[in-house]
């Protein structure tokens, strides 16, 4: 997938984010983590808006360059933010899971045999009925532009 420069700005400034806040002590990661993925989805961007993009990276790169200091071994998380992560987990729990746009031997069949062939397919649940993947396919905190 080709693509441009603001967008692989954003990419790597994320990765830089993740491989500073994996640098800090595992008890503090959580809140280094869900620190970089809230300031990477608010305010929300459009995709156009090149110079408000721009200025969230600016800023969020002075932020990470102080945070990734060494002194810097923890960060405090306000209430609001941890809910807003717990909404965005409910979320991914809710959403339905989609299936491929492929055209497989299940979709050529017609009538009630390929529906149900195809509602097997989808379900991925473990034993206890919890979906078998965590995020429903997509990770959380990335493609926040």
């Amino acid at each position: 997938m080709t693509r441009s420069g603001l967008q692989q700005d954003v990419i790597n400034l994320y990765r830089q984010g993740l491989r500073n806040a994996m640098s800090k002590p595992a008890e503090a990661r959580p809140n280094f983590m869900l620190h970089l993925r809230y300031n990477f989805r608010h305010p929300k961007l459009r995709q156009r808006d090149y110079t408000a993009i721009e200025h969230q990276l600016r800023k969020m790169s002075r932020t990470l360059e102080m945070l990734s200091e060494p002194s810097t071994q923890r960060i405090s998380i306000s209430p609001e933010w941890k809910d807003w992560w717990n909404d965005e987990i409910d979320k991914t729990r809710t959403r339905p899971v989609s299936t491929s746009s492929s055209i497989t031997s299940s979709s050529v069949k017609r009538g009630n045999e390929a529906k149900e062939e195809k509602k097997e397919e989808i379900v991925k649940k473990d034993d206890e009925g919890r979906d078998r993947d965590q995020w429903a396919g997509t990770l959380p905190g990335h493609g926040g532009t």
